[in-house]
């Protein structure tokens, strides 16, 4: 009986041994590709202190299903976007655009922009903002900024994706989470207080922080930006659809500054299907 107990003991060791041996390597710990990717931000201008007091807080935590998404990320259908597409969400959408009425008018008359355009935007990318996403902001660009080290690359079976792809997608998060840090710095905001969509967007308007820098707009003209208000998110689409060339009276440019939101062409033919229909 003793030796039984004793093998099953032996057993349940090994066990656990081999699990700990098969699960990922940043399970217990942050990635080693993190260490490269902090002294790059410290050298591209950021303070090493707020960078580092950043990596080390306990909410810090690597998203391997969000950099398998990016990495495997392939066209949109138009199949998608069909739930928008209906009686009940046009009528949310005529509703919006009377109850905002006097913030979507002031947008107008600043950026020239029609105010159905940025209703459909707010439509599509959160709901008329009541889905702005619940990954930190922080996470998701920290984690896919390191998806092209060998290590997470062999971690996650990313090979297949290809290594210029994610070469080229760890850039581009590397790029943002700088803006993003950056931004953060500047006003004393806490980096874990963002939370946003699985790809880093966030807000009602569902801004990268690139475009949050960019085009974020106070309504109000004071004090901070704040894409998590109506009033805001509105002025700061109009902001955006303004710099990409949107002119009220050339529909043809609707659908280009519109595409330069989101480069689909189902996207932006769902987003002018709601704005004629609001």
């Amino acid at each position: 009986m003793a030796k039984r107990r004793f093998w099953g003991v032996v057993a349940g060791v090994l066990v656990a041994a081999l699990l700990m041996l098969a699960a990922p390597v940043w399970a217990e710990a942050p990635p080693v590709a993190y260490v490269n990717l902090k002294y790059d931000l410290v050298r591209h201008g950021l303070d090493k202190g707020f960078v580092f007091r950043t990596f080390d807080d306990p909410r810090d935590s690597f998203l391997p299903d969000v950099v398998r998404k990016i990495a495997f990320l392939r066209k949109e259908s138009k199949d998608i976007y069909a739930k928008f597409l209906t009686p009940a969400v046009a009528a949310q959408g005529r509703d919006y655009l009377s109850t905002h009425r006097a913030a979507l008018s002031r947008a107008e008359a600043q950026y020239g922009v029609a105010p159905e355009v940025i209703v459909g935007i707010l439509t599509v990318e959160s709901g008329l903002g009541s889905n702005t996403g619940k990954y930190p902001v922080f996470n998701v660009f920290a984690s896919l900024a390191v998806m092209d080290s060998p290590e997470i690359s062999r971690e996650l079976g990313l090979e297949s994706a290809g290594r210029d792809r994610l070469k080229k997608k760890a850039a581009w998060a590397r790029r943002e989470l700088q803006v993003f840090l950056e931004y953060c710095a500047a006003r004393h905001l806490d980096p874990y207080s963002y939370c946003g969509s699985w790809a880093g967007a966030m807000g009602f308007c569902q801004f990268l922080p690139s475009s949050l820098k960019s085009c974020g707009v106070s309504a109000s003209g004071k004090g901070p930006v704040d894409l998590f208000t109506h009033d805001d998110a509105i002025f700061s689409i109009a902001c955006y659809l303004k710099k990409s060339g949107f002119k009220l009276q050339n529909r043809a440019s609707w659908r280009r500054a519109v595409l330069s939101y989101n480069h689909s062409d189902a996207y932006a033919d769902t987003i002018l299907t709601l704005a004629g229909w609001y």
